[in-house]
C-alpha cells in the first residue's frame, strides 16, 4: 500500500524542524567545547590555587613539612595532593612526576608540579572525574534548553499555521462550491503567493464555462432545428395514413419528446427560473394532474386546503419540473401516484411530493442515464436538478420499500 504524501504545513514543518534540529545540535556541541575548555581552565586554575596555597603554608610554618598524600576534599580520592621533602621517602602516587615543576599528564591524571624552598608540592585531578563533572554540566545545559525546545516547536506549529491558513481558506472555498458554480473566484486580499493559483483556477473556470455555453447553444439550436422537420413528418404520415405511417408514428413521438426534452435540458442549464415570476404552484400542479388524467393516468392530487400559493419563479419552468417529475413517477411504477402540496408552518415556504408506492427502478439523475428496465429518456431528473437549482429550490429522493418519494421544497 503506498503512503499517503505529505500536507504541505507537515513538509514545511519538517524543513523547518530540521535546520533547527541542526542549529540546535551545532550549538550544543560548541557550547560543549566552551564548556569543557572554560571547566578546564577552572580545573586548573584550582591545581594553581591549592599548590601556590600549600606551599605558602608550608613556608610559614614553624615545624618541618612532612611527607604525605591527601585528599583536596575530604573522603575523595580524585583529587589528591602530595607534599615532598627531599631527601625523604616519596608518598606512592600513580602517576610519574618529571623532574620540572608544571602541569602534566599521566596514567589519566592532570598534576601540577611546584617547588617551594624546601619542599615540592603536586597536586592532581583524575580525568575521568574530570570528564564526569563537565558531562553533568553538559547534561543540565540539554535539561534547561528542553523546555525551549518544545516552546519552540510549538511556536513553528502554529506560525505555519496562520501562515498557511489563507491558503486553508482558498481550498474551503473551493471545496462548498456546488457543482454548477462556475463564478470567479474572489483574488482580492488573497496572499501574493495565493494569486497566481486564483488567477489559474478562473482562467480554468471560463474556459469551462465558455464550453458548457457553446455546447448548451448547439444543443438549443439542433433541437429546435428539429422540431420543425420533425413536425412535419408526422403531418405527412398522418395524411397518408396505412399500417406503415402508423408503426412510425410512435417512433417520431418519441423522437419529438427527445427533442423536448432536450430543449428544457439546455433551458434549464441556463438558468431558467431564476427570479423571475410569479406563478401559482397550486394552479400549475392542478393543471398538470388533469392533463394526466385525460391521458389514462391515475393521479390523486391534494392542495392541502390551498386555494393559491405564488412562488417567484418562472410558470413555464415550474410547469417543466413538475411535468418531468410526474413523468418519472408514472413511467417508473404502476400504482396511483399521489402529488402532494403543503405549507411549512414557521415560514417555511412550500413543498410538493410527488408519491408513488409501486417503484420499479432507483432514482439515476446523470444525463442520458437510465436504470435497468427503465423506457425513459434519461433526461427527466437531470432536468429537474438543474431547475431546482436554478429556483433555489432543493429535492429530496427517497425509495423505501419499494415507494419512491420525490419532495420539492421552495
Amino acid at each position: 500500500m503506498s503512503r499517503a504524501p505529505l500536507s504541505i504545513r507537515n513538509r514545511l514543518l519538517r524543513a523547518v524542524l530540521g535546520v533547527v534540529a541542526l542549529g540546535w545540535l551545532g550549538t550544543v556541541a560548541l557550547t560543549a567545547l566552551f564548556i569543557d575548555r572554560e571547566m578546564s581552565e577552572g580545573f586548573d586554575e584550582e591545581l594553581e590555587l591549592v599548590a601556590e596555597t600549600t606551599i605558602l603554608a608550608l613556608e610559614t610554618g614553624s615545624n618541618p613539612a612532612v611527607p604525605r598524600l591527601v585528599g583536596v576534599s575530604p573522603g575523595q580520592d580524585q583529587r589528591l595532593l602530595r607534599i615532598i621533602r627531599p631527601g625523604a621517602p616519596e608518598p606512592a602516587v600513580p602517576w610519574v612526576s618529571p623532574a620540572v615543576d608544571g602541569y602534566f599528564d599521566h596514567a589519566g591524571w592532570r598534576v601540577l608540579r611546584r617547588s617551594g624552598d624546601h619542599e615540592v608540592v603536586e597536586v592532581a585531578h583524575n580525568q575521568a572525574w574530570r570528564r564526569s563533572e563537565m558531562a553533568e554540566a553538559a547534561v543540565s545545559l540539554l535539561i534547561l534548553v528542553g523546555p525551549v525546545v518544545a516552546l519552540l516547536i510549538l511556536g513553528i506549529r502554529r506560525a505555519l499555521r496562520r501562515a498557511l491558513a489563507p491558503l486553508d481558506d482558498l481550498a474551503g472555498t473551493i471545496a462548498g462550491r456546488g457543482p454548477d458554480d462556475l463564478s470567479p473566484l474572489p483574488e482580492a486580499g488573497l496572499a501574493r503567493e495565493l494569486r497566481p493559483l486564483a488567477h489559474g483556477l478562473n482562467g480554468y473556470l471560463a474556459r469551462i464555462d465558455d464550453l458548457r455555453a457553446i455546447e448548451r447553444r448547439f444543443v438549443a439550436n439542433a433541437a429546435h432545428e428539429l422540431r420543425t422537420p420533425i413536425a412535419a413528418i408526422r403531418g405527412r404520415l398522418d395524411l397518408l395514413g396505412g399500417p406503415g405511417a402508423a408503426a412510425a408514428l410512435p417512433m417520431l413521438d418519441d423522437l419529438t419528446r427527445r427533442v423536448e426534452r432536450l430543449l428544457q435540458l439546455s433551458r434549464s442549464e441556463a438558468g431558467l427560473g431564476l427570479g423571475r415570476g410569479p406563478s401559482d404552484l397550486v394552479q400549475v400542479a392542478r393543471l398538470l394532474v388533469e392533463e394526466a388524467r385525460r391521458q389514462g393516468a391515475e393521479v390523486r392530487f391534494d392542495d392541502g386546503d390551498v386555494e393559491s400559493l405564488s412562488l417567484p419563479v418562472d410558470a413555464d419552468a415550474l410547469a417543466i419540473l413538475i411535468r418531468n417529475l410526474l413523468e418519472n413517477a408514472l413511467e417508473h411504477g404502476t400504482g396511483p401516484v399521489r402529488v402532494v402540496i403543503s405549507l411549512a408552518g414557521d415560514g417555511g415556504g412550500a413543498a410538493l411530493m410527488i408519491e408513488n408506492p409501486t417503484a420499479q427502478t432507483a432514482f439515476v439523475e446523470a444525463p442520458f442515464a437510465k436504470g435497468p428496465g427503465s423506457r425513459g429518456l434519461g433526461l427527466g431528473l437531470s432536468i429537474v436538478a438543474a431547475l431546482a437549482a436554478a429556483m433555489g429550490a432543493s429535492v429530496d429522493k427517497t425509495i423505501r420499500a419499494g415507494r419512491a418519494r420525490v419532495v420539492v421544497r421552495f
